[in-house]
């Protein structure tokens, strides 16, 4: 048993609009029994007094479907109307050409590009030098010659290059040549 009016405990409602008195203001009865009316309306017919947080997607029945039509819009550029994609396609490219000055745009990336270039042949080149040690060192007995030969000819290197003072002094001179070239000074 709910009563539009307030109990005697509670306290009446305090109006949100202030020309519109509360419901426990007795001082206006006229405009009470109007919010009553009005609020008796509202009840029967509900309005929603805020639009949906999310969007209702509209449900297609094939019969709006099929009477609904959208005309085909003429674009505002007639040249690219007569046109099929491939003209389209084509009158793009030729536009991108015109505006932009390849040739300086080459010279401004040509540096990162070889230098990307060269990274990626670094690369594979490391990868494949890897299968093939990979490849070598399942073969049962070849990593261990490897070693050996490898012994061998430091030790005939240093016999023959290492042991006289004047092979010494042309072996660092290449050495230090080398690495000049490596780093880009100029001999002084």
């Amino acid at each position: 048993m709910s009563s539009d009016k307030p109990s005697e405990t509670q306290a009446p409602a305090e109006s949100i609009n202030q020309d519109v008195p509360a419901q426990g203001d007795i001082t206006a009865p006229q405009a009470e029994a109007e919010q009553t009316a009005a609020t008796a309306d509202s009840v029967s017919t509900p309005t929603p007094a805020e639009p949906a947080a999310q969007p209702v997607a509209a449900t297609t029945s094939p019969s709006i479907a099929e009477r609904v039509s959208v005309p085909a819009q003429a674009s505002a550029d007639s040249s690219e109307a007569e046109g099929g994609e491939w003209d389209l396609l084509s009158n793009r490219i030729k536009q991108f050409f015109e505006q932009n000055n390849l040739q300086d745009q080459w010279q401004s990336l040509r540096q990162p590009l070889f230098l990307l270039g060269g990274l990626i042949v670094v690369i594979l080149t490391m990868r494949i030098y890897g299968g093939i040690l990979d490849a070598i060192a399942t073969v049962p007995l070849a990593p261990r010659t490897f070693q050996l030969v490898g012994a061998f000819y430091a030790i005939w290197f240093a016999a023959t290059r290492l042991i006289r003072a004047d092979e010494r002094k042309k072996i660092s001179g290449n050495a230090n040549d080398l690495w000049r070239s490596l780093r880009g000074s100029s001999k002084s």
